[in-house]
């Protein structure tokens, strides 16, 4: 008889930690974004998310992310938009199309040393960045082409 009672009791203490669960989520990512929007205006363009990143991940893998998660395409991130890509972690990895193709900054079709270095991950040093740049410019042109960068011709 006594359980009978407390089974409402029990259903209604479940349900009410539900939304304290989401709440203390989005109360994480809500600091989060706070801690990165550096001039406070409630959005955060591609630098400050950049700054959200771990150095071991490369600067396209970040910008593909939040390209996804730019819903509105406006070149900045809105809080709804972070929450809803979970802090800017949802949207998977790019290509290797895509890839050579964020990292293209000029869009010139080849990447320069520079370009080049944003496919690898940021913390890796400039003389190791410039070592696989060497190895991947197989006709010493100075620049890597979508075809030495591994990218299929029918891709481009």
């Amino acid at each position: 008889m006594h359980l009978l009672k407390l089974l409402p009791l029990a259903v209604l203490s479940t349900l009410a930690l539900a939304p304290t669960a989401s709440a203390a989520a989005n109360g994480s990512l809500d600091r989060r974004f706070e801690k990165a929007d550096l001039n406070d205006d409630s959005s955060l363009d591609s630098t400050e998310f950049l700054a959200l990143e771990p150095r071991s991940k490369a600067w396209v893998d970040a910008m593909h992310r939040f390209n996804a998660a730019d819903m509105d395409d406006d070149d900045l991130l809105s809080l709804t938009e972070f929450r809803a890509s979970n802090g800017g972690k949802e949207g998977g990895k790019p290509s290797k199309s895509e890839k050579f193709f964020l990292a293209d900054a000029d869009e010139s079709g080849s990447l320069d040393p520079e370009e080049f270095a944003r496919t690898i991950a940021q913390a890796k040093p400039w003389r190791k960045v410039l070592r696989e740049f060497g190895r991947k410019d197989r006709d010493d042109s100075s620049f890597v082409t979508p075809q030495e960068f591994g990218v299929a011709i029918g891709t481009l």
